[in-house]
């Protein structure tokens, strides 16, 4: 019977080893890598740009100033550049759109389920529960994401 529960205990410490090493990893243009746990209960915002697009680099400013008001609180936001820039490429486009909130380096759609941008900006809003609250299709403002997420309910 020991010989048994050993065995048991075995193989569920191994599985459960195997799912944490399946966890997808992230990297954004800051350095950071970044697990799918570190999104729990947080709101998360993703949008979708590219440096050819005009309405994109337009509403980088709006998406500047979220990101500075958010920053220090429940919010977590990232970019993800259309044209899957290699990384150096990726962190001189940025640096031309004047972007200031982190980049994903890989696309994060796997997590949330996101079909393939068909058209850009494309913002998704996840709420704490890892749902997608609101899908901005076109260019959005800070105020558009704050009602979004109505901090009241912090």
């Amino acid at each position: 019977m020991q010989k048994l529960n050993r065995i048991i205990v075995s193989l569920i410490f191994t599985l459960a080893v195997s799912c944490l090493q399946a966890q997808p990893v992230f990297h954004d243009t800051q350095g950071n890598t970044i697990t799918p746990i570190q999104f729990k209960d947080k709101w998360v915002v993703i949008n979708y740009w590219a440096s050819w697009c005009d309405i994109c680099l337009r509403e980088i400013p709006e998406l500047n100033n979220f990101y500075r008001h958010t920053k220090d609180k429940n919010v977590l936001m990232y970019g993800v550049n259309y044209d899957r820039l290699p990384a150096t490429e990726l962190s001189q486009a940025m640096n031309m759109a004047g972007i200031s909130y982190p980049v994903f380096i890989e696309d994060p759609a796997k997590i949330w389920g996101f079909a393939d941008a068909d058209v850009i900006p494309v913002t998704y809003v996840i709420n704490p529960q890892g749902k997608i609250a609101k899908r901005i299709v076109g260019p959005t403002t800070e105020m558009d994401l704050n009602n979004i997420i109505a901090f009241n309910s912090f």
